[in-house]
């Protein structure tokens, strides 16, 4: 056996050298058509593991044996196969490009990827390293001022915080506005996990902790690239789930003949606030100069006049933030098979004490062609992600409201007694300090998301392809507030537990029959006959707690009362489309689209709705051909039909516990007294309702000049949305209050511009310059009949969001000033205060004028340098923050305070009717009783914003080893500049997170961050 082994040793060493001593280096320059160097190109040997790619400048070098063929590889470019001769150790390559706008390809709906040449309405495509470059752990986050059309707002600087998407603005008036997430052609959930207590009558957003929308599980480097379709007609194979739009993300994949690759990244990030509030250091804690400790208002006394000390306790509060992300990427791609395999790890210390964010995350795909007719593949993915968030909002155990309000004279930083208690400058705010330490929210995610799929060529018309996806999580959320906290629901200071569990289940599958046929030498047709099935369940827990008997003993047997509820949905869908596209030579293409679709939103004994949908693309400059001038142009036209879905269970009036509000306390329900009772909904639902729908026109224009070096695209469009769902005021009569119904209509209408150069287009140096603009007009144009205006959401009861008839969708209305006809504010000859209207007013739209952004990308040899700019013209703001600050003497304003100050305007009434107010008032009162007036349009500003959103500066080593194929340092900035006229935090801002369709209220929020970061990457 021993000399079996030997032999077989000896064996293998006598071939083995005989291979090595065949193999040979070879070596040489790769570059497109116009005779400039091709970096990252791909050279494999056939058929082995073998593979390279070049430098900067082109160049590449690898063995490879005699009589085996290397395949040059690169996006947009055909492949190229040479056979390595005896003799030969140089090649030259010169790759044909498709360097214009011909055949780039897009991931559309159902994540079929079409050339852009034949597609009739807007996309634009991000591209992953763009979202890793903007340095923001949540892949929606990431996609701000990269594309027009495009609004987000973030909710919070927080760990873990969540952010929202509008594309084209609102659709619907109680539906979700955001659109659909898809991740390698499986539509998955980007909700916010918050689960309320069944008792609740009250909208918790406005408190409580900034929640995470799910998106934020997914790893920003495993994402290749992302396609936003924005408008209906872009979206409409997905039917009612893309009433919205779509944003669809595909992942990181092994490339056929790529060989075996190794990629580790990581980075560093130190994280600040970017901006607070201006506050007055001067006066302490009192009322009337005097210094009193019933109060949380800073009107005491003046602090240098009795030889107080004074704290910043603001500023020193923040924590520097820190990011450490970790990234580990192994790829193969052999003649037939593929394989991609990632683990990351993102580790987010928050600027406030104690919270934090983790998430880690693995994804495995596969590809394999079985023959030259079937491939199989699949995509896995698991993350587990864990985050302590920070309270925020209106609330009393909230970071913002204690820290800001607390008066200069008290030292927040000494917030412990000896026996663990909280030092308070107000017994009815915690301290922040001592919040942050004991009343923590704890929520732990796990999540699974994964598809398999098939492709099977029958013959040369037509190919199979089917594909299932699941996405399943459970989220656990843990509220612990400690005895001694005013924070609980009762604001009692007796301690409570709140635990709540989310289990989220979707299953996806689609079956496309895909065909592709020559009709003549001028016309073909092509497109895809299909049918899919969607189920979607979530089930929610819910358990309180109250009057804890044991501190730091957080268990319900450690609670004297105790409550629980639960809740069940379930759904599902399915349908059957056709989507054809017809070809005239390449140059004019006509693409229909029909889809039929049933779904359980509508009740059970509902028909199926048809969505269409047409759009046209003319290739116009291949009239021209010959010209120096235009390179390409392109028309499009557009139109779509689409729906958007119900609610679950919207269907019919159902018994419900019933929850009675009084505003002043928590709210009753049942059971009480230990009698359970329930109630038929005071909302009567229409026997059958239909789909709200949006129907789109779009039409579009792309030109590139100058051998493409130059080049814009302008789209305009017109979106209407009606049949939308509200419930309408009835006769109470007849048992209800409300009657449910396809009633709204609403509009939006607007253009999206941008303009792409290759300003500096050289052998060494290169400079890339985007502008992207887009302006969308909102209005509501029909309610129910005897319906004014809708409330769109639970808030204040001043400022309040509404829809109303001739107005943009969410318009804030609050107290507003008398004025005469020339717009002057009426003033009280008694007091010298401003008259109200006896009715709350419309004072501004929370929808911007127009977006815009700005990047610049320059290239020297390996160095990389970019920075983006992003511009918000308008757009109001409830400060809400700012005002209360001057209500209560904190506000840098009120500093000034020795004096007294007339309002500006005219007297409303009296023998000076008409003339300019000169009643002068105490600082006190102009401060709290006009500037400081939270309800009235004197809290409301202005959105704008210049930001300077991003700097990237790179360098990469190429061939540093043999083993080594490449390493890339990098340094990035984000957000250090903002340029704002708003008085208070970062602008981009929600109190109310990503889940409601309202937005433009600041009141006390967590403030936002700017970061520097430094990162490496390693290519093996």
């Amino acid at each position: 056996m021993k000399h079996k082994l030997l032999s077989f040793f000896v064996g293998s060493m006598i071939l083995t050298s005989v291979a090595f001593a065949q193999e040979k280096k070879v070596s040489g320059r790769v570059t497109g058509a116009d005779g400039k160097p091709l970096a990252g190109v791909t050279i494999a040997v056939q058929g082995s593991n073998v593979a390279t790619q070049t430098d900067a400048n082109g160049n590449y070098s690898l063995s490879v044996p005699t009589g085996k063929v290397i395949v040059f590889r690169s996006v947009g470019f055909a492949d190229k196969t040479l056979i390595v001769k005896e003799g030969q150790s140089a090649f030259n390559v010169t790759l044909d490009n498709s360097d214009n706008a011909l055949e780039e390809v897009v991931v559309t709906a159902l994540g079929i990827s079409k050339s852009s040449r034949g597609i009739g309405y807007s996309t634009s495509k991000v591209s992953g390293d763009d979202l890793v470059k903007s340095g923001e752990a949540n892949i929606i986050q990431g996609l701000a001022a990269k594309a027009s059309g495009v609004q987000i707002t973030s909710s919070a600087g927080t760990p873990g915080a969540s952010s929202k998407i509008v594309l084209r603005g609102a659709a619907t008036f109680s539906g979700d506005n955001q659109p659909l997430i898809v991740v390698d052609g499986v539509p998955i959930d980007n909700d916010m996990n918050f689960v309320k207590a069944g008792d609740d009558p009250y909208n918790q957003n406005l408190a409580g902790v900034q929640l995470g929308n799910r998106a934020l599980d997914i790893n920003p480097d495993d994402i290749e690239t992302v396609t936003i379709l924005k408008g209906p007609a872009a979206a409409a194979l997905y039917g009612q789930a893309a009433g919205n739009g779509a944003i669809i993300y595909t992942t990181k994949k092994g490339k056929l003949g790529s060989g075996l690759g190794v990629t580790f990244s990581s980075g560093f990030e130190l994280q600040k606030v970017n901006k607070l509030p201006d506050l007055q250091n001067k006066y302490g804690q009192g009322t009337g100069g005097v210094f009193s400790s019933s109060t949380a208002d800073s009107w005491g006394e003046n602090l240098a006049n009795v030889g107080k000390p004074s704290y910043n306790n603001v500023e020193d509060f923040f924590q520097n933030g820190s990011v450490f992300t970790n990234n580990l990427a192994i790829t193969s791609g052999g003649d037939k098979t593929t394989m991609r395999f990632s683990v990351g790890s993102t580790n987010n210390k928050g600027i406030v004490p104690n919270s934090n964010f983790n998430r880690y995350t693995s994804r495995l795909s596969s590809e394999t062609k079985l023959n030259d007719n079937i491939t199989v593949g699949g995509n896995f993915s698991f993350t587990n992600s864990n985050t302590r968030a920070a309270q925020n909002g209106s609330n009393l155990a909230g970071v913002m409201l204690s820290l800001l309000r607390s008066p200069v004279d008290f030292n927040l930083a000494d917030y412990k007694n000896e026996d663990g208690s909280q030092k308070q400058y107000f017994a009815s705010y915690d301290n922040p300090y001592w919040s942050t330490e004991n009343n923590p929210y704890k929520e732990e995610n796990t999540r699974f998301l994964g598809n398999i799929y098939t492709d099977i060529r029958l013959n040369n018309t037509f190919s199979l392809s089917w594909k299932t996806g699941l996405d399943t999580y459970s989220t656990n959320g843990t509220q612990i507030y400690a005895i001694g906290s005013i924070g609980d629901d009762n604001n009692s200071g007796l301690g409570e537990i709140k635990r709540s569990n989310v289990n989220y289940k979707n299953v996806y599958s689609d079956l496309l029959l895909k065909f592709k046929h020559n009709i003549s030498e001028d016309f073909s047709v092509s497109g895809l006959l299909g049918g899919n099935f969607n189920y979607t369940q979530a089930l929610t827990n819910f358990a309180r707690g109250r009057e804890l008997s044991m501190p730091g003993y957080y268990n319900f047997a450690s609670a004297k009362d105790l409550y629980a509820s639960n809740s069940e949905s379930y759904k599902n869908s399915r349908a059957i489309f056709l989507d054809a596209t017809f070809d005239y030579r390449s140059i004019l293409f006509l693409t229909l689209t029909g889809r039929n679709e049933w779904s359980t939103t509508f009740g059970r004994d509902s028909k199926g709705f048809f969505y269409p949908k047409a759009d046209i693309s003319y290739i116009f400059s291949d009239l021209f051909k010959e010209s120096p001038i235009v390179s390409f142009g392109k028309i499009r036209l557009a139109y779509s039909n689409v729906g958007i879905s119900p609610s679950v269970y919207s269907d019919r009036a159902y018994y419900t516990v019933p929850t009675i509000a009084d505003g002043m306390t928590n709210g009753f329900s049942f059971p009480y007294l230990g009698q359970t009772g329930f109630a038929i909904s005071s909302v009567a639902v229409a026997k059958s309702f239909k789909p709200e729908r949006n129907v789109g026109y779009e039409a579009g224009l792309e030109m590139k000049f100058l051998q493409n070096r130059l080049g814009f695209d302008f789209t305009y469009y017109q979106q209407k949305s009606s049949d939308l769902l509200l419930s309408q005021p009835i006769d109470p009569t007849t048992g209800y209050a409300n009657y449910y119904n396809n009633i709204g209509k609403i509009k939006n209408t607007g253009v999206e511009l941008s303009v792409n150069g290759h300003i500096v287009k050289s052998e060494n140096f290169n400079w890339n310059a985007t502008v992207n603009w887009s302006k969308n007009n909102n209005e509501v144009y029909e309610l129910a009949e005897g319906v004014e205006k809708l409330s769109i959401g639970s808030a204040f009861s001043s400022p309040q969001s509404y829809a109303i008839v001739g107005q943009p969708f969410g318009v804030i209305y609050a107290q507003k000033f008398q004025r005469n006809d020339q717009g002057q504010v009426l003033i009280d000859p008694n007091s010298g205060l401003p008259l109200y209207e006896a009715e709350l007013g419309s004072v501004g739209s929370t929808i911007p004028k127009w977006l815009m952004n700005f990047n610049n990308e320059f290239s020297y040899k390996n160095l990389s340098f970019s920075f983006l700019w992003d511009f918000r013209k308008g757009g109001k703001i409830w400060g809400g923050t700012n005002a209360n600050l001057i209500n209560r003497g904190k506000a840098e304003i009120t500093a000034d305070r020795e004096r007294n100050y007339v309002v500006d305007g005219v007297y409303a009434s009296g023998t000076n009717a008409g003339k300019q107010n000169t009643t002068e008032i105490p600082a006190t009162t102009y401060f709290r009783n006009y500037l400081g007036n939270s309800s009235s349009e004197i809290a409301i500003q202005d959105g704008s914003w210049a930001r300077l959103r991003s700097v990237d500066l790179s360098y990469r080593f190429n061939k540093v080893s043999k083993a080594i194929q490449y390493i890339q340092v990098g340094l990035n900035l984000r957000n250090p500049i903002l340029i704002t006229k708003y008085k208070g935090i970062d602008p981009e801002t929600s109190l109310t997170g990503s889940n409601q369709n309202f937005t433009g209220y600041d009141f006390f929020n967590n403030p936002g961050t700017k970061s520097y970061s430094f990162n490496l990457r390693v290519g093996f």
